[in-house]
């Protein structure tokens, strides 16, 4: 069994290292606990320990460590590692010779300093299997003498060679050892990066001291990277260094910080001054930067706000764009007030952003100057959206009964783009006493056409003052609201409401709506809807339905004629 059996990656050999030590240290333990002179447990290990000389009792060892028996190699193993520095060199001499056996490998690192400088000068002369063996187990002595030999290998045009030497400068730790990794992920390509930064992560969380030292590096690539890592590190002792960041002369570097500190927003007991440095960023000279720091601040949530509301006021157009987009993410109301006042702002962009953030946060006292940015072609789709989602939580606020409201057809709008959602709120105003806002009701759920009104519009065509709007309103519904006028008209609920049925009915333009029109003529109706309906069949029925009331007129309707004659006169007139 070779020791390199699980050598294909640092996890896996780290994995089978962890296990061969816990199982080595066991037995130790064990044999250290039996009489001096007992004999050992296994036979083989009896001939090593029993060679007259020492460099025999160490090659008999070894050849244990090297069988198939594993209780006998792990007794061998513990004896070598009592044997100390001298063992070293020539465990070191057998891995380069043989490399098949990775208790080997665990005897070494079981030696610890002991075996680096053997370790180190194997690597000078060794192939590349061997490199990354010696590699590996500097890694996992963990003795800062192996980085500056590490750091070389960092430059190594093998691919494996590097990857193992990251990872083993890593497990060292420290900042030079971090910094010379840093600075090979700035050199690296694609194939090995990704690798670099997860193994910089993983061992960055237990130690990211060294991590934050690099932001002093006076590679800016290295800052950059430095910082870039810290957001993922989530070591609050980086927050301080990388809001100094924010002003590095890289711009890089700037941009990762502020990242970063977005990545840290959430665990900031006292955020304030950071979101203040942030929002400082905004206006800076690199867009980048500036929408990085605009993204970040929108983690800080409501302690931003102030600080953002300031710069609305304060700010040059770019900081106030950026400044007003950050508080619509955050959506807290204090935002309002200076959103309302920037729809009037000069520069265009600005005055989007504006309203832009109405959407998320205005509330009622926004519905006048949203109504006004309406006019505003530039702002229309947005001023929409945000007085559209302000009524649906109070429609009360766009009902406009007064004709003379110039803002009233916007109002009706409204209310008609939420469709379905203020239904109840309008069917409650046909019930009220204000005649205003009755006819108001009717016309915009004409403009809805939701059928679920039906019922309620038929309850008011004998409304003399707003019937007539309830019967157009009924025509617009369909099926639904034609079935509501000819059921009115049957049920002859008085003059008026059958008025007002004709004149729906003829507006649903069905052949069944004109077949009621038609027989409302000659019906027992009141005397006013019947002149009213063969009016409106002489005007716009087919001509069959035409003659039809002609005819009916001048024998059994003769009484009606002169009303009827009148009527189409005076409309001709109007025309």
């Amino acid at each position: 069994m070779g020791w390199r059996f699980v050598c294909r990656g640092p996890g896996r050999k780290w994995f089978a290292l962890g296990l061969v030590l816990c199982t080595a240290w066991s037995a130790g333990a064990a044999m250290r606990t039996l009489p001096r002179g007992r004999t050992q447990g296994s036979e083989a290990v009896r001939r090593a320990v029993a060679a007259p000389t020492e460099d025999g009792r160490l090659e008999a060892l070894i050849g244990v460590l090297e069988g198939e028996d594993i209780p006998a190699a792990l007794e061998a193993m513990e004896l070598l590692y009592q044997m100390g520095p001298r063992a070293v060199p020539r465990l070191v001499s057998e891995m380069r010779r043989t490399r098949n056996n990775w208790l080997i490998g665990a005897t070494l690192v079981r030696m610890g300093a002991e075996a680096v400088t053997p370790l180190i000068e194997i690597l000078e002369e060794a192939d590349e299997p061997t490199t990354i063996d010696c590699i590996y187990l500097l890694g996992e002595i963990q003795d800062r003498r192996a980085v500056p030999t590490l750091i070389r290998y960092l430059d190594d045009p093998r691919d494996d060679v590097r990857r193992y030497a990251v990872t083993a400068l890593l497990q060292i730790g420290g900042p030079r050892a971090v910094e010379a990794v840093l600075g090979r992920l700035v050199r690296e390509d694609k194939g090995l990066s990704g690798m670099i930064v997860e193994a910089l992560l993983r061992y960055g969380r237990d130690n990211a001291e060294p991590v934050i030292q690099a932001l002093q590096s006076p590679d800016p690539r290295v800052r950059e990277e430095a910082a870039y890592l810290l957001g993922g590190l989530g070591d609050l002792r980086a927050v301080d260094p990388l809001v100094g960041a924010l002003a590095d002369e890289d711009p890089r570097v700037r941009k990762n910080a502020a990242f970063s500190l977005g990545k840290l927003a959430e665990n900031l007991d006292d955020a304030a001054w950071v979101a203040d440095a942030l929002a400082d960023r905004l206006g800076d000279d690199d867009e980048q930067v500036a929408e990085t720091a605009r993204a970040a601040l929108v983690r800080f949530g409501k302690t931003a706000v102030e600080r953002l509301v300031e710069l609305c006021r304060t700010g040059p157009p770019a900081v106030k764009v950026r400044a007003l987009n950050v508080l619509r993410d955050i959506g807290d109301p204090r935002a309002e007030k200076v959103m309302i006042e920037l729809l009037d702002h000069p520069v265009r962009a600005v005055r989007i952003a504006a309203v832009a953030g109405l959407v998320a946060v205005g509330t009622a006292r926004a519905v006048e100057p949203l109504l006004q940015a309406l006019r505003d072609e530039d702002l229309r789709w947005f001023a929409g959206l945000a007085l559209e989602r302000v009524g649906a939580e109070k429609p009360e606020l766009f009902f406009s009964a007064s004709p003379n409201d110039p803002t009233m057809s916007l109002r009706f709008q409204i209310l008609q783009r939420l469709g379905t959602a203020v239904v109840p709120f309008l069917e409650e105003e046909l019930r009220a006493d204000n005649p205003g806002r009755k006819a108001a009701a009717c016309w915009v759920l004409g403009e809805i056409g939701d059928p679920a009104a039906a019922p309620d519009l038929a309850g008011v065509l004998d409304d003399p003052r707003v019937g007539w709007l309830a019967a157009r309103a009924l025509a617009k519904l369909g099926e639904a609201g034609c079935k509501a006028l000819l059921d009115a008209l049957e049920a002859g609920r008085g003059e008026r409401a059958a008025l007002h049925a004709v004149e729906g009915l003829a507006l649903c333009d069905t052949d069944e709506a004109w077949d009621a029109v038609e027989g409302a003529v000659s019906a027992g109706l009141p005397r006013q809807a019947r002149v009213r309906a063969a009016v409106l069949v002489s005007r716009y029925g087919d001509p069959v339905r035409v003659d039809r009331v002609r005819e009916y007129l001048n024998t059994e309707g003769q009484d009606l004629w002169p009303e009827v004659e009148a009527a189409l006169r005076a409309e001709k007139q109007v025309r």
